[in-house]
């Protein structure tokens, strides 16, 4: 929790206090207009901070729901909240609650529940605990997506071990030996990238001002993320589309992949051995890698570049090798 997020959320537990010790201290408090304490309370951004504060009494629990920006990071366990507020009306669909109950667990739904209550949220940041691939090292699997409205392609990429010029930086601790476990990482690719872009259409759904969001998660494999005119025509489509559609898994169409031993990056200075690669593409979307290059949110590291040149690097130069996925 960062230190401003504490310093109010001390003063907050203080203002409790002072309720139920100090009566005369607390009515001077309660004097403060709603704008003061709203400005307190928009710099927590933590979801489970504000959480704490909703619970503070009745007159809070209005003005907590006015912030207009969230940070909050999975599994998160939040404290009971009161049905005085009840979200039965605004609830996920039976079937996105399963999907997201599944892979992330009970507490994380709890936790969209309680979101989708800040109607006027306009900066959101989600970053999810890293599901399922035990059989593969998390730090090393990254991919990227184009997506809008639906999901189109995904790229991803899993070296066995990463070194620069100062030697080894990663290592996957399972090896490279066993090839069933390396060829389960697009199925799982695509459950990861198909509940984010569902969770993402559902929140662009569910909070009608939002200006930016973006779902991440905790070994940093990928990231999905929505901001201006792309954020805008999938507002449009979300709210004119129809409820089949707009629950519409999409099926790939074509998984090719490849393997390749050793792979020097030039500009990064990396050297990615035992690297497996592959290419899924949606059915009904033609193929093109721009997207590579470009950074969901305008940055990338020096690791995560290193990764788009590996990738870009692979599409230009050894295109040739990718085979159908069986």
């Amino acid at each position: 929790m960062s230190t401003p997020s504490i310093f109010c959320l001390k003063t907050l537990r203080n203002l409790e206090k002072s309720r139920e010790g100090y009566a005369n201290e607390w009515s001077s408090i309660s004097r403060l207009p709603d704008e003061i304490i709203l400005q307190v309370l928009n710099r927590l951004i933590d979801l489970k901070t504000l959480c704490f504060c909703y619970l503070v009494s009745k007159r809070f629990s209005s003005i907590v729901l006015q912030v207009d920006a969230i940070s909050f990071a999975s599994p998160l366990s939040n404290p009971r909240i009161s049905n005085k507020n009840t979200v039965s009306d605004v609830a996920p669909s039976s079937s996105f609650a399963r999907i997201i109950s599944s892979l992330y667990g009970e507490s994380f739904l709890s936790a969209y529940w309680f979101l989708i209550k800040f109607r006027g949220v306009k900066s959101l940041c989600i970053e999810l605990l890293s599901s399922g691939l035990r059989a593969v090292d998390n730090r090393l699997l990254k991919w990227k997506v184009k997506f809008g409205n639906r999901i189109e392609s995904i790229i991803f990429l899993f070296p066995n071990s990463i070194s620069d010029n100062d030697g080894l930086l990663y290592l996957n601790g399972n090896g490279d030996e066993d090839e069933n476990k390396r060829r389960r990482i697009p199925y799982q690719c695509l459950k990861d990238v198909t509940a984010r872009h569902m969770m993402m259409l559902y929140l662009v759904k569910d909070l009608p001002l939002l200006e930016e969001v973006s779902v991440t998660d905790s070994k940093g494999r990928g990231r999905l993320s929505l901001s201006g005119k792309k954020l805008s025509g999938v507002k449009e489509w979300v709210h004119s589309t129809s409820e089949t559609v707009f629950n519409r898994v999409e099926v790939p169409d074509i998984v090719n992949n490849c393997y390749i031993p050793v792979l020097k990056l030039r500009v990064s200075g990396y050297v990615m051995k035992g690297i497996y690669f592959g290419v899924i593409e949606m059915n009904g979307f033609e193929g093109g890698n721009d997207f590579v290059m470009n950074s969901e949110d305008g940055f990338e590291d020096k690791e995560e570049a290193a990764y788009t040149e590996a990738m870009m690097e692979i599409l230009e130069k050894h295109k040739g090798m990718m085979h159908r996925f069986m």
